[in-house]
């Protein structure tokens, strides 16, 4: 199967199979899906490539380079939904061939890790579905092993300028992806060369100036945007940005969220379906660090995992650019285990165990008829179980002739399982996740001059580019507030949730909308204020 293509193609195939049916089975996703397309298109409509803005206020939670890449999508295609959604996986895919490379360069003698690596990263059901998300961590991860590969090309030619200016541009590409979070994911490893290099007469001192000049480099390329945006976003703009991407986050996140250990707990996620293949684990107990690229990988993913674990503001994807170096650990302990004969099946529990999960998605009606989970699940169709239990047993029947067949079976089951799970949930509930139907009946209100409030603690922008609004809605947390907003625009409409209006009739709701399992409504100014009791049942 494996030698059918090669290895490149495969990756290509795979990944544009998942790619595409992501693109097609769902919507943008809210909140924060929504909430980037939002901001790139403010940014678009005053043409302003400096400072971002969400409804109409300076949004510093982010820096600026997916928002880039949103519009010169816009530039090169119109402004539409599928070019903005395809950075993310175009970054993911960089990723897969990325992770090769640093394959090669740490075991160049074992060609078969180079061949592995990009095949176990993209079957890890983790990585596919976050190369499915526009988010910032999957640019982020680019960057880092950008950074881990212009390491190792520095030292392995000698501290080469070409590498350092490498180096440079993965701290600054990383900088403008999401902050100083690149520098954990790259200066760990790097200052702890002299464990991991042996290499005799090393130019040490040259070593560290070198990781210094490209660090400033990087972050020069930070400020070429940081210091005008600063000037231009004003004085609360420029401390969020400059403190609030940095020390802040940091000095807050400590005093709150989930404990140190959380990470150690989800561990086992990330490695999903691997943990489950025999080859990982018999080869892992014959590594050892005397392998330079072993310890390389050492020393690269403890420092990394220890400062997360520290820092109490912890989320699942946070760990998605540290991913690859378990990948590349994996691929070399497979390797490792590649000369036994007992691997030629040893993707069959794998396939028994995505076969068992094809089966519960078709049993998955009659089993939310027991529990009640959520009633829409009730209409999941069996064909996407159906699918994923054919797909494992035929892949389960035939008989790898190299590991590499094997990890290539298990990586086609992951993307289809993936497939089949989103599509058979999507089915019957992309209605719930399609901010557009609501967007493009504020969007119309508004061009009839009527005036739009939010009310709640927080808007997230999640109708802003679904119906291109050209106008800040205005948030509102507290009903006098609301009240006298009413009065000042009779015309005007109010968005409520089930969460702040749960008993409100539906009779006094003029357009009401499915959303992420509740519902929203637009409420006339009118009926609000002839309907003063209204303020006991509307809460923010």
């Amino acid at each position: 199967m494996y030698q059918l293509l090669s290895a490149r193609l495969w990756i290509l195939l795979l990944w544009g199979v998942l790619i595409t049916a992501s693109l097609y089975i769902r919507p943008l996703f809210p909140v924060d899906e929504t909430r980037y397309a939002a901001v790139a298109w403010e940014m678009w409509l005053r043409h302003d490539f400096l400072v971002p803005y969400l409804n109409g206020e300076p949004y510093s939670h982010k820096p600026p380079l997916l928002f880039w890449l949103m519009q010169l999508s816009w530039r090169l295609f119109g402004v539409n939904d599928w070019s903005l959604r395809l950075i993310s996986p175009l970054f993911s895919l960089a990723t897969l061939f990325l992770s090769g490379a640093v394959a090669g360069n740490l075991w160049p003698e074992r060609k078969r890790v180079e061949a592995l690596a990009p095949l176990l990263l993209l079957g890890s059901l983790f990585w596919a579905l976050y190369s499915t998300l526009t988010m910032f961590d999957m640019m982020l991860a680019f960057f880092a092993l950008l950074g881990i590969y212009s390491l190792l090309k520095l030292a392995a030619s000698g501290l080469s300028l070409k590498y350092g200016l490498l180096l440079g541009i993965a701290v600054g590409g990383g900088l403008l992806s999401k902050g100083p979070v690149i520098l954990v994911h790259i200066l760990p490893v790097a200052l702890s060369a002299p464990w991991w290099l042996k290499t005799a007469g090393f130019r040490w001192k040259h070593w560290y100036f070198g990781l210094t000049a490209a660090t400033l480099l990087g972050v020069i390329i930070a400020l070429c945007w940081a210091i005008p945006a600063g000037i231009a976003g004003g004085e609360a703009y420029r401390q969020a940005i400059f403190q609030g991407q940095t020390s802040g986050r940091l000095v807050e996140s400590f005093a709150h969220r989930l404990p140190w250990w959380w990470y150690l707990e989800i561990l086992p996620l990330l490695l999903l379906p691997w943990l489950l293949w025999k080859p990982l684990w018999v080869g892992f107990s014959k590594l050892t660090h005397q392998d330079l690229g072993v310890r390389f990988c050492l020393a690269w993913a403890i420092p990394v995992f220890i400062v997360f674990s520290l820092i109490s503001g912890k989320r699942i994807h946070y760990l998605l650019p540290w991913l690859p170096v378990l990948v590349l650990l994996v691929a070399r302990a497979a390797d490792e285990a590649s000369d036994a004969k007992w691997w030629e099946r040893s993707h069959r529990l794998v396939m028994a165990v995505f076969g068992l999960l094809g089966s519960a998605l078709i049993a998955l009606p009659w089993i939310n008829g027991i529990y009640h989970w959520r009633a829409e699940l009730a209409s999941v169709s069996p064909m996407w179980g159906g699918l994923l239990v054919g797909s494992a047993v035929i892949l389960g029947l035939v008989k790898a002739k190299t590991i590499q067949d094997s990890v290539l079976s298990i990586c086609v089951v992951s993307v289809i399982a993936l497939i089949t799970v989103s599509s058979g949930f999507f089915a019957v509930t992309a209605d719930s996740y399609d901010t557009k139907p609501a967007a493009r009946t504020i969007a119309k209100l508004m061009d009839e001059n009527r005036a739009i409030a939010f009310y709640g603690n927080k808007y997230h922008g999640q109708y802003h580019f679904a119906g291109r609004l050209k106008r800040a809605i205005t948030v509102i947390s507290g009903f006098a507030e609301l009240h006298d907003w009413a009065e000042q625009h009779r015309d005007g409409f109010i968005i409520v949730s089930d969460s702040n209006s749960g008993i409100l009739p539906l009779s006094l709701i003029r357009y009401h909308f499915p959303f992420r399992g509740q519902h929203i409504g637009l409420l006339s100014s009118r009926v609000l204020l002839e309907n003063p009791d209204l303020g006991a049942v509307l809460k923010p």
